[in-house]
């Protein structure tokens, strides 16, 4: 039973953007798109180093040898890394912003917990001090370490790709002029790739890091925590994605869910921390209709034939 000192958890003011993170995914995306168009000005550089002549039947011809290959994609592939990883695993430039992501997810835990619970809120110093824990340094240590990885093979597919479609071109005796049109239609699909990463791991991080300040809770106070999806209820929202709207679930189900079927790519969905009774019923039972209403409101009333969405098709 709630009880009148029972205080609601904190619910986002934007469904649509229920883990607050857009904002920083668009910086993310904004400095993704600026590195990629580095790369692919550089791979048309490559190009204009390569001799060519106007040959027979309008192919063109290209005085190239293998040594000089060798060196003009090694150029470019060197400052594929140089863009991409600038920093190096200690100091990635991508870190700043999941850093941000993390902090900002560990705040939204910290101040709706807080509000709900008088344990939470004298048993937590403050937000810095958990920023500044062991627990959560080490934590960061080994989100750093993932998204590293990850970056190191969106540049080796870089490399890949757009030299391919350099050589390709060379070797087909292309216009040097429909050569430097492939590399830019490439340095789109790249662009993308990016912004699939950028607006992955950022909202991954966010929603990570209220999963983690969760179990930390029941672990070192003893609160009984169940999660709240909530969904972004948008035209582009994966119907098994807003069918769990509303819902409540462990962390670990919430962690398993994610873990499979590429539920995290693309996903705008959050979770926000509920203190439950043991038998999983929230404390202030109103939240689940609150959220219900966002989905009657919003969701039910979309004209949208999800069978043709691109969202509710898997992610690739």
């Amino acid at each position: 039973m709630a009880t009148k000192k029972t205080k609601p958890p904190i619910l986002p003011r934007n469904y649509q953007d229920p883990t607050g993170a857009d904002a920083l995914e668009r910086r993310a995306m904004k400095d993704f798109a600026r590195r990629m168009n580095k790369i692919g000005k550089a791979y048309k550089s490559a190009l204009d180093k390569i001799p060519s002549s106007l040959a027979v039947n309008a192919r063109y011809e290209y005085q190239l040898n293998p040594t000089l290959l060798s060196i003009i994609l090694n150029d470019a592939s060197y400052l594929v890394d140089q863009v991409l990883l600038e920093g190096g695993d200690y100091d990635l430039w991508f870190y700043e912003y999941i850093d941000l992501a993390s902090e900002k997810g560990t705040g939204q835990s910290f101040y709706n917990l807080s509000q709900q619970s008088p344990v939470y809120a004298s048993g937590r110093e403050s937000l810095a001090s958990i920023l500044a824990s062991d627990p959560y340094q080490q934590r960061m240590a080994l989100v750093h370490a993932r998204v590293f990885e990850e970056m190191k093979g969106l540049s080796a597919d870089v490399k890949r790709d757009m030299a391919r479609v350099l050589t390709d071109g060379v070797g087909r005796g292309l216009n040097p002029l429909d050569i430097a049109r492939n590399l830019t239609d490439q340095t789109g699909i790249e662009k993308r790739r990016a912004n699939r990463i950028a607006r992955t791991e950022v909202t991954t991080a966010l929603r990570r890091a209220r999963w983690d300040e969760a179990e930390s809770s029941m672990d070192d106070l003893g609160l009984n925590i169940r999660l709240l999806h909530l969904s972004a209820l948008s035209p582009t929202t994966r119907i098994k994605h807003a069918l769990r709207h509303a819902h409540t679930y462990t962390v670990q189900a919430v962690r398993d869910w994610y873990a499979v079927d590429a539920n995290a790519i693309n996903c705008k969905c959050g979770q926000v921390e509920v203190l439950v009774d043991a038998d999983g019923n929230p404390l202030y039972p109103n939240v689940i209709e609150m959220a219900k209403k966002e989905f009657d409101s919003h969701w039910k009333k979309m004209k949208v034939n999800h069978s043709a969405c691109h969202c509710c098709k898997k992610a690739a």
